[in-house]
């Protein structure tokens, strides 16, 4: 199985934010965020994923497609993922969500590199 990999991405935890809330969503949460963090891309001064459960999966290997989906849910009713609602070009395209990680202790870092913008 061949994934794509990602320009490099420098995600900072900020504490105690953080650690509130690694023991508010548990470890297996943080490394959805950290992946929909890797994943994203700057718009208009917000972090914009699109991103199914199934990609998500591919990319954490470690976790089961049943705990991804759990993890996002709860991600979805705290407000940290917001669904945006685009015309999509296709019923299997990857829904698109804003992220929201005010509070979290969890931040993309700038960086000159556009890669990373």
């Amino acid at each position: 199985m061949a994934t794509t990999m990602t320009p490099e991405v420098c995600i900072e935890l900020h504490y105690p934010e953080a650690l509130a809330f690694l023991q508010r969503h548990g470890p297996q949460a943080v490394a959805v965020v950290h992946d929909l963090v890797a994943q994203s891309r700057s718009d208009h001064g917000q972090l914009v994923v699109q991103a199914s459960v199934r990609q998500i999966t591919e990319r954490l290997s470690s976790l089961s497609k049943d705990t991804v989906h759990r993890h996002m849910r709860a991600l979805l009713l705290d407000g940290v993922l917001r669904r945006l609602v685009l015309e999509q070009t296709s019923r299997f395209e990857a829904p698109t969500y804003a992220l929201n990680l005010a509070g979290s202790g969890i931040s993309r870092a700038s960086s000159a590199d556009p890669r990373s913008a």
